[in-house]
């Protein structure tokens, strides 16, 4: 009886054993994190989103890029860019790997998209994978719905520069200032706070040119307050609400 029961353990133990080993040589080492998969742009927008990979394993591993889709309208562009060099929009893949230590997040790999002429709902998906076990992998699926600009109203009005309000207010990504201003002398910026007041940021008006674009993904939702100054004098305070 004894003997059968030892026999018995030795099959459960081989079973388990062999269960961790394949557990183990089937885990994931790559991971997506900070990383924002769906916008929502204006026609005649460049948007460059930066891909986060850490590395969970406890090995370094040499990482390869594959863009598997492409859905995208026949105006628009796409293409991708690692340590600051950009590819060729018809390079869908890359042959010379990265090293990502482990631990480490590797933030130098973006996906650029040109977002065309037309309303349309356009979609990128990339895979990363293990250059030395091509089944170690993680997928991202990038969504862009591209809409057309619709202008605010009228915000400020002098004989120097006229300003719309920012739109869309609440804003999710990207927020727009329409402006013109008539006199190249005027000195002219936006001016961020937070509801504590600290400066977020300041955004330049250049006379050459008639809409200023302010990123907000780095914010964090909730209220700010944009303050219009022209030859270093505030003019106009307005609310602008940041969700996501």
């Amino acid at each position: 009886m004894g003997f059968f029961v030892l026999k018995i353990m030795k099959g459960v133990f081989s079973i388990i054993c062999l269960f961790a080993i394949a557990t183990v040589s089937y885990s994931q080492s790559l991971q997506v994190v900070e990383t924002k998969y769906s916008h929502n742009v204006k026609i005649g927008d460049e948007i460059r989103t930066v891909i986060r990979l850490k590395n969970l394993s406890e090995n370094a591993v040499h990482v390869l890029v594959r863009r598997e889709e492409a859905q995208i309208g026949s105006s628009q562009k796409t293409y991708f860019c690692w340590d600051g060099d950009c590819e060729e929009k018809s390079v869908d893949r890359t042959y010379i790997s990265h090293i990502i230590e482990p631990g480490q997040i590797l933030e130098s790999f973006s996906s650029v998209f040109e977002t065309g002429l037309n309303e349309t709902s356009s979609t990128i998906k990339y895979v990363f994978y293990n250059r030395d076990d091509p089944s170690d992998l993680v997928e991202v699926r990038l969504t862009y719905s591209v809409k057309e600009k619709i202008s605010s109203g009228l915000l400020y009005k002098s004989n120097d520069i006229q300003l719309s309000d920012i739109y869309p207010n609440p804003v999710t990504d990207i927020a727009y200032v329409d402006y013109h201003i008539t006199n190249e002398d005027t000195e002219a910026e936006i001016v961020l706070h937070n509801l504590l007041g600290s400066l977020v940021a300041k955004f330049d008006l250049n006379p050459v040119e008639r809409e200023l674009k302010i990123d907000t993904n780095e914010l964090k939702p909730g209220v700010y307050f944009y303050t219009l100054y022209v030859d270093k004098e505030g003019k106009v305070t307005k609310k602008m609400l940041v969700r996501r």
